[in-house]
């Protein structure tokens, strides 16, 4: 992917160039080596699917679940679910109405509202929903966006079925997805609220400090965000 870059050089002029790079973070990166510091990249980067892993944060808190729950013997929850990614109408089409428009079965459709890490769930107290572990099956007809959530929809499934048969329970794996959720979202929020911190500064310092932050948030397993500054 080809890049628009803009950056100050050390007489403070403002300087643009183009750079050819895997996605935008792959650009901040190279032009960095290049000893370039640039307030602004412009491009978009291309549709990506990518294997999340689920963040440490989370499994101190999913362990101490699990330890409260007396399910000592449970496996720990693997990485199944990612963002989606695709065309944005597309997925806002299947996700109408909390995924139940495209899933007919509650269960799925619950499980697809929690596929993706970070997501506002519907997650009050006492959570009652039926989740059947039969695989959901890929038609002809379907997108590459509702594959992909299909494809994360049986993972949680399989992930379920993992749970079930070390002796945990549906009403105790749900809990977990809940808690999930929350935990990831919280980091995300803490994250967030740094980078409003950044508009503060600098745009050169910026640079710096986002791509430190973007770092953490892929280590946690977790979408990384903007630049904080205005295109």
């Amino acid at each position: 992917m080809k890049y628009h870059y803009f950056y100050q050089s050390k007489k403070n002029e403002n300087l643009d160039g183009w750079i050819v790079a895997k996605d935008r973070d792959d650009a901040y990166v190279q032009l960095k080596k290049q000893g370039i510091k640039p307030y602004k990249v412009l491009g978009r980067n291309p549709i990506a699917w990518k294997r999340w892993a689920v963040i440490i944060a989370l499994l101190v808190a999913v362990g101490y679940l699990w330890v409260s729950l007396r399910k000592a013997s449970a496996p720990v929850m693997t990485a199944t679910r990612a963002t989606l990614y695709g065309d944005a109408s597309t997925i806002q089409s299947l996700s109408a109405d909390g995924w139940r428009v495209t899933f007919k079965n509650e269960g799925d459709a619950w499980l697809a509202r929690h596929a993706i890490p970070a997501v506002v769930c519907d997650c009050p107290s006492n959570v009652m929903v039926r989740i059947s572990t039969e695989p959901i099956s890929m038609e002809d007809g379907d997108s590459e966006e509702l594959r992909k959530m299909k494809r994360m929809v049986n993972g949680m499934k399989k992930e379920m079925q993992e749970y079930l048969d070390a002796g945990g329970s549906v009403e105790d794996y749900i809990d977990l997805c809940c808690e999930r959720v929350r935990t990831e979202k919280g980091v995300q929020d803490s994250i967030n609220g740094r980078f409003m911190q950044l508009r503060k500064k600098d745009p050169l310092e910026v640079a710096d400090d986002w791509e430190k932050q973007n770092k953490t948030l892929r280590s946690l397993g977790l979408p990384t965000v903007p630049l904080p500054i205005d295109e």
